[in-house]
C-alpha cells in the first residue's frame, strides 16, 4: 500500500534551506554570548559562512513546524480568552548593533508595551523551567534568555513575558521576567564583537569546551579535524519514548523525596536532646535518631 506519511516528509524536506544572514538575529545571538555559555565564533560564522551551516532533516523539520503550530494556537487561545496580543511577529532592526528580530507579540498594560515570547516545550523541559534562572539549564533555553532581554532593551521596558506550553498536555505557564541589565550588556557587547570581527575579516578564538561545539551548526568548518561521533538522529519509537519519560518522572519524584527527607532530618536533629539522640512521636509517626561513628545524624521513621 502507498505510504501516506512519506509524501509529508518529502514536502517537509522542501522547506529546509540555508538563508543568507546579514545581521545578528536576536533568536540566535544567545548561542554566541559567553556570559551564558555561548561562542562568539559561531555568531561570526552565522553571518560569514551561512552557506556552510549544517542542515537538519525532515523529521527535525516536523518538530520545528509542530512548535510553530502550537505557538500559533496559544495566540488563538489568548485572543479567545479576551487577552489582546498586538504586534504579532513584528520585525525590528536595532541598527546600532546590527541586531534584528521578530517579536511573537506585545501585551499592553498601564500604557506600557511588554514583549511576549511564546515557547512550546517537551514535558520534561516544561516541568523544570519555572523562573528566569531555570532557562540556564539548556543551551537552547539560554538563547531564549538573550532573546527576550534584547526585546526588552529595544522596547525600553523593564519586564518581559514568557508563555510556555507543554507540547504533550497543552498546559500553559507564564513567567514574567525582570530586565537583567548585566545580561543585556553582555548581549550588546557580543553583537559589537561580532560586528568588529566581520568588518575586519577576522575570527575570534574557539571556545575550549567541546561540549558546546557538539551542537553547533558550524562545527564541521570550525573543527574539521575533530570527530564528534555518531550524528544526531531522531528516533520514532513511541514505546522507547514512554520508557524514557517514565524514568525521568520517577527520577524527579526520587529527587523530591530525597530533598524532603533532608529537610525532615534537619528538623528532627534540631529537636534531639542533649545526648544528640531523638525519640519523639509526630502524629502517627515515631521518629528516632542518633549520631553515627562519623558524627552524621541518622534518622529512622516508622508508622505507629
Amino acid at each position: 500500500m502507498k505510504s501516506l506519511v512519506q509524501p509529508v516528509l518529502d514536502y517537509k524536506a522542501t522547506k529546509i534551506s540555508r538563508m543568507p544572514c546579514h545581521t545578528n538575529r536576536a533568536s540566535e545571538l544567545g548561542y554566541s554570548v559567553p556570559a551564558i555559555g555561548g561562542c562568539v565564533r559561531r555568531g561570526v560564522y552565522a553571518r560569514t559562512r551561512w552557506q556552510d551551516r549544517e542542515l537538519h532533516d525532515a523529521r527535525v523539520q516536523l518538530i520545528f513546524d509542530e512548535g510553530n503550530n502550537q505557538e500559533r494556537q496559544v495566540l488563538i487561545d489568548l485572543a479567545t480568552a479576551g487577552i489582546q496580543i498586538i504586534e504579532q511577529q513584528s520585525a525590528w532592526l536595532w541598527d546600532m548593533y546590527q541586531i534584528t528580530g521578530h517579536i511573537d507579540g506585545t501585551y499592553v498594560e498601564d500604557n506600557v508595551a511588554y514583549p511576549v515570547e511564546i515557547k512550546s516545550m517537551s514535558p520534561n523541559i516544561f516541568t523544570i523551567v519555572n523562573n528566569f534562572d531555570d532557562f540556564k539549564k539548556k543551551p537552547w533555553t539560554r538563547s531564549y534568555m538573550a532573546q527576550i532581554t534584547l526585546y526588552m532593551l529595544f522596547k525600553n521596558v523593564d519586564k518581559g513575558i514568557f508563555i510556555l506550553k507543554n507540547k504533550s498536555t497543552g498546559e500553559l505557564k507564564q513567567i514574567t521576567v525582570d530586565l537583567d541589565y548585566e545580561l543585556g550588556e553582555a548581549c550588546l557587547k557580543t553583537a559589537e564583537t561580532i560586528n568588529k570581527h566581520i568588518s575586519e575579516g577576522t575570527l575570534p578564538d574557539r571556545v575550549e569546551d567541546r561540549e558546546i561545539c557538539k551542537n553547533c551548526h558550524f562545527k564541521l568548518i570550525c573543527l574539521p579535524e575533530i570527530s564528534f561521533g555518531e550524528p544526531l538522529r531522531i528516533s520514532d519509537g513511541p514505546l522507547f519514548e514512554k520508557r524514557v519519560e517514565k524514568y525521568l518522572e520517577l527520577k524527579s519524584i526520587a529527587q523530591e523525596s530525597d530533598d524532603l527527607y533532608e529537610i525532615i532530618r534537619e528538623e528532627a536533629k534540631a529537636q534531639s536532646g542533649e545526648s544528640g539522640e531523638l525519640n519523639i512521636i509526630v502524629g502517627k509517626y515515631f521518629l528516632t535518631g542518633k549520631k553515627d561513628s562519623r558524627g552524621a545524624f541518622r534518622l529512622k521513621i516508622e508508622t505507629i
